[in-house]
């Protein structure tokens, strides 16, 4: 019983370590994390940049027409181009987007041959077909299911010119009242924060594709997507952590509220347990050992949560239920300070109503998740 508790002790402390650690990220607010586009443009270190948007499709008819018509209604003083990289989709998306690039001349389309090689990560491949195509110095990426507000380009631009290598946006699920959508309202609102912590401190730890964008030099310079075709997930954050080791990188966050990006939920439990363990998947083959070493202390925490309410069967209820209640409140209370933190600055307070019943779902979704990634359970799109 004794190492037992020293055990449990270790996994809290360690999880309580980390959210005090990303909440003084939060914090740490650099001078290339503006507030607001006026802020951003007002301080421009350069003229904004020729960017290039690359968007990798496969089979979203029923949002690539509004996700192209968001894109068209960009407000930007520079020069830009959007690509749209078909992968082999076998619904009508490829004949809204051909039709689309035909009426709009700095809309363009690239074709992955429905006969190329099935490989874990086509999506990669995708992005790298787009990134080869690409004229601009300065590459973003967006997912075909997003809805860039007016200002996005130009927000997420100007961070680009004011210095920064690496530019990661905000982003917040859409979606409808049902509770679904809710949870993973406040799960991205979490996994959005902390990017943000790493950024501001110029030490990246996950990063999103729906909003990011970085200098197409630095992509290359960095080895790209090499080695990481066999992977199903990691064409943000594995990609990052390359960046990070070339010398010189500089990383900003867009806290600009009007430049959040809108991304569609999934619409079902069995598919957001896919997601989950597509983006597990690759939890023990970052290149940083000790990155892989972190992230299974923090996954064992959880596996420590979903057994001990069932320790009630083996010891006396008055020490189990204290061994629950007492991790529980850590993993509770530190999550709330990071979320309530960020929130504000997101203006997205009113997400935390449902954050206790989220904490208890997050704790069998992600104990679950890890192993199914693992297995191979998952795929990116049908």
């Amino acid at each position: 019983m004794f190492f037992t508790l020293i055990l449990i002790s270790i996994l809290a402390l360690a999880y309580l370590g980390l959210m005090l650690n990303l909440w003084t990220g939060l914090l740490a607010k650099k001078n290339n994390s503006q507030f607001s586009l006026n802020s951003q443009l007002s301080t421009l270190n350069s003229p904004l940049p020729p960017v290039s948007i690359v968007i990798p499709m496969r089979n979203e008819e029923a949002f690539i027409e509004a996700t192209l018509n968001a894109l068209n209604a960009q407000k930007y003083a520079g020069h830009w181009e959007a690509i749209i990289v078909n992968d082999r989709s076998t619904d009508k998306s490829p004949e809204i987007v051909h039709r689309f690039c035909e009426a709009h001349p700095n809309f363009s389309v690239i074709d992955i041959p429905q006969n190329s090689p099935q490989i874990a990560s086509p999506k990669k491949r995708a992005l790298n077909t787009g990134f080869l195509a690409a004229k601009g110095e300065f590459l973003l990426i967006a997912d075909a299911d997003c809805l860039p507000p007016p200002n996005w380009l130009n927000s997420m631009a100007a961070c680009y010119a004011n210095g920064a290598s690496v530019v990661q946006g905000a982003k917040a699920n859409n979606g409808g009242k049902r509770f679904l959508h809710s949870y993973q309202r406040l799960e991205t609102l979490g996994f959005t924060l902390i990017e943000a912590a790493g950024f501001n401190r110029n030490k990246p730890i996950l990063a999103s594709a729906a909003s990011l964008g970085y200098s197409r030099d630095l992509f290359f310079k960095s080895g790209g997507f090499e080695g990481l075709y066999d992977l199903a997930s990691g064409d943000d954050d594995m990609l990052i952590h390359r960046m990070a080791k070339v010398e010189g990188t500089k990383f900003a966050y867009n806290w600009d509220t009007d430049a959040i990006m809108p991304t569609a939920p999934v619409d079902s439990w069995k598919a957001l347990l896919q997601q989950r363990a597509r983006w597990g998947s690759n939890g023990a083959k970052y290149e940083k050992k000790f990155y892989s070493a972190f992230l299974f202390c923090i996954y064992a925490f959880f596996i420590w949560l979903l057994i001990s309410p069932w320790l009630m069967f083996f010891i006396p209820l008055n020490y189990a239920l204290p061994l629950f209640l007492c991790s529980f409140s850590i993993k509770l209370l530190s999550d709330f300070l990071l979320l309530f933190t960020g929130a504000i600055h997101l203006k997205s307070v009113k997400l935390l109503w449902c954050l206790p019943l989220v904490e208890l779902i997050q704790i069998p979704l992600f104990a679950a998740a890890v192993p199914l990634g693992m297995l191979g359970w998952y795929k990116w799109k049908a």
